[in-house]
């Protein structure tokens, strides 16, 4: 096996993977928009894969959700034997729970392509990502009802004096970890967190911690932001306050007493050795990784269906496992199930470890919560209906919206006669002028990908993103749905200016780009990049003095052209020994390193990256086009006429750049031919205008 290129395709997968499958999850919901499709693709089957009798199937109405096992294994086992589902996962595994009972836990696919061996519910294990996260509210909530922990604590008062970089005038809290309102800067993982083989040495859970710990930059409470490092701190919080290592903590205190003997934060010989295998596009097994920490409270579990539905049944019993064990006060579990963020009352965030439905369209009218986790190779879904005692899991061994499907398909079978709605019957949509104060530049709190919105007539609006051009119609004062059914939600300050939406990210407020540019002295509201320039320092993407000049044709070095693409995205930098010998003392060491660690970027010979040459804009381009195909998003065909002055090596990412129109006004055209300038250096105006047009990817496509 090829360790190296092993951890390098893990780290670079899984860094940019739920980026990826937020898009997937938005188109699916747009192609399953009809509330009957996934009824009549069943009805479509043999009807001899149905046990019941045409009698009994007809009077069933399924208004009221799942009740006989029978039954619902005949859905399950229709569902997961169409071919479109096959295709999306090699082997799968579920469990349906109903008013205290086990009414499925079951396999599909195999094990492995070599062995066959079938899907064993109760043995086969599934790496369950971010579900994770719930196990690790219900340890602080377990805390909490100890009254060790308050949900109002400052989180100071747990991390031994150190003190958070916060500017606002409220301290980031319990809560808001729960919530993913802290207001953190954006951390995810690095490469260092992933390793290709046991015998490597995980770091500690605490300098994990507190190697990255972000500043706040948004007032704690007020905005919704997916947050990996709010889950790993809550794992944190619950060793210091216990006394017991996190992963200790968890299997003495939720597993053990809850019988799920096949579960755990780490990655045990056992437990491995019933991993289902997952593999990748080109049909190769993926190999075991693992992780450092070794335990990660925000998404290293592994479990089956079957210890899933013991932890399903006692949060639907209030807290009480069927031997009468508590975990869980009814108090506790009531906070877990109830909705403590929305960016409005028809479309939830979150509760204290759960979110808001894959597809909130199609809840049918019921009261769902639900977590979706996703890791290199595997994808799950857990979702719970409190008000009928019903929830349902299911794993994968393959990153897909197969969930989607599920959970789409579910809703419809078990609870046809309920409809999603969304504002109030009479509303009265506002005018187009009415309407412009919704208009401008959204950037994506974790993503920074711009959503463009424009008004478009009496109660419509147009907004652009990398999902595509949607129309969406008003139904409420701060509520629009799209095309199909999908709905977008805004949110105003304590003044009433517009400040969040949430659309097709829908994990994620994006942030309105303010009208009031700090600007620089030297960049006047007509400069030709002055769209670009002030559109990136409104969103907080330059970090340049704004009472100094911003020097607009100042070359780009390599190594800082390198660190504003890597920073853009949030790709943290690489804490691993350095393969150039002459970036040791570059100010960007950490984003070279990573940026080669994920094939971004080569260097120029000889072990060297010249980290301080200015860099070619044909460089630029061929570094930009392989991060947008790292992306998943799509590089057209390379159809541009050039001019004559850009390297063999690099036309056809100058093409992809030019069709894609990710440049300012330098390019220039002539007779048909379009002058990129590939062997100029590219300067601080033109890498604003790259940066600004990747961002607001009004030709990048899924």
């Amino acid at each position: 096996m090829d360790k190296k290129r092993t951890h390098r395709t893990i780290r670079i997968l899984t860094a940019l993977l739920v980026l990826s499958l937020v898009a997937e999850t938005s188109a699916h919901a747009q192609q399953q928009s009809n509330p009957s499709v996934a009824v009549k693709q069943l009805a479509s089957l043999d009807s001899t894969a149905l046990p019941l009798s045409e009698e009994a199937a007809a009077s069933e109405d399924f208004t009221s959700g799942p009740r006989e096992a029978k039954e619902v294994e005949a859905f399950l086992d229709a569902f997961f034997a169409k071919d479109a589902i096959k295709q999306k996962a090699g082997s799968i595994t579920v469990s349906v729970v109903q008013d205290g009972k086990v009414l499925v836990s079951k396999g599909y696919g195999a094990i492995d392509q070599t062995s066959k061996s079938p899907i064993d519910a109760s043995k086969t294990t599934y790496r369950i990502g971010s579900v994770s996260k719930v196990f690790t509210a219900t340890a602080v909530m377990q805390l909490v009802d100890q009254g060790k922990i308050s949900l109002q604590d400052n989180i100071e008062k747990y991390l031994n004096g150190f003190k958070v970089t916060n500017p606002f005038d409220i301290p980031v809290t319990i809560g808001d970890l729960l919530t993913h309102t802290t207001g953190f800067e954006v951390r995810e993982s690095t490469d260092a967190n992933f390793l290709a083989d046991a015998s490597q040495k995980p770091i500690s859970l605490k300098e994990n911690i507190f190697n990255q710990f972000p500043p706040v930059v948004r007032k704690p409470g007020t905005s919704y932001m997916y947050d990996n490092f709010a889950a790993e701190l809550q794992g944190y919080i619950v060793q210091q306050v216990s006394g017991e290592p996190f992963g200790s903590y968890i299997q003495k205190h939720l597993f053990q007493p809850l019988g799920m003997t096949s579960s755990s934060f780490s990655l045990t010989k056992d437990l491995v050795g019933r991993l289902a295998t997952s593999y990748d596009v080109e049909g190769n097994a993926i190999p075991v990784y693992y992780f450092s920490p070794s335990e990660w409270p925000e998404g290293s579990m592994i479990s089956t269906a079957s210890d899933m539905a013991l932890f399903m049944k006692t949060l639907l019993n209030d807290g009480r496992t069927a031997n009468g064990t508590v975990i869980l006060s009814p108090e506790s579990v009531k906070a877990m199930s109830t909705y403590h963020m929305a960016i409005h009352p028809d479309w939830p965030d979150t509760t204290y470890g759960f979110e808001a439905p894959v597809v909130q369209s199609k809840t049918n009218g019921e009261y769902v919560i639900s977590k979706g986790g996703d890791l290199l190779g595997f994808s799950s879904l857990l979702w719970l209906l409190p008000d009928r005692k019903t929830g349902v899991f299911v794993s994968y061994s393959m990153n897909e919206e197969l969930r989607v499907d599920l959970f789409t398909a579910f809703m419809d079978h078990y609870y046809a006669g309920g409809k999603s709605t969304f504002g109030p019957k009479d509303f009265k949509p506002q005018s187009e002028d009415d309407l412009a104060k919704f208009e401008g530049l959204y950037s994506d709190l974790r993503y920074k990908f711009l959503a463009k919105v424009e008004a478009a007539g009496k109660g419509v609006l147009i907004v652009s993103n990398l999902n595509g051009r949607h129309e969406l119609k008003q139904v409420n004062d701060l509520l629009f749905l799209d095309e199909e059914g999908k709905p977008l939600a805004f949110k105003t300050d304590a003044d009433g200016r517009i400040i969040y939406l949430k659309y097709t990210n829908y994990v994620t407020y994006a942030a309105k780009m303010s009208e009031d540019s700090a600007g620089f002295p030297d960049i006047a509201v007509d400069h030709p990049y002055a769209s670009y320039i002030l559109g990136l320092q409104s969103f907080g993407y330059l970090t340049d003095d704004p009472s100094k000049p911003f020097q607009p044709l100042q070359a780009v070095t390599r190594g800082a052209f390198i660190h504003a693409v890597t920073a853009l995205l949030s790709i943290q930098g690489s804490v691993n020994p350095s393969s150039f010998t002459d970036i040791e003392d570059s100010p960007y060491r950490k984003d070279i390193q990573v940026a080669a660690e994920i094939g971004l970027l080569n260097g120029t010979g000889g072990g060297l990256f010249e980290p301080d040459r200015p860099i070619r804009r044909e460089e630029a381009a061929v570094i930009l086009i392989r991060l947008v195909a790292g992306l998943g998003l799509k590089v057209p065909d390379p159809t541009v006429a050039l001019a004559p002055g850009t390297s063999k090596w690099a036309v056809d990412a100058v093409k992809s750049v030019m069709n894609l129109k990710l440049h300012g006004p330098e390019v220039t055209e002539s007779n048909g031919s379009f002058d990129y300038g590939s062997q100029r250096d590219l300067n601080k105006q033109e890498l604003a205008a790259l940066l600004f047009t990747m961002l607001l990817a009004d030709n990048l496509k899924y």
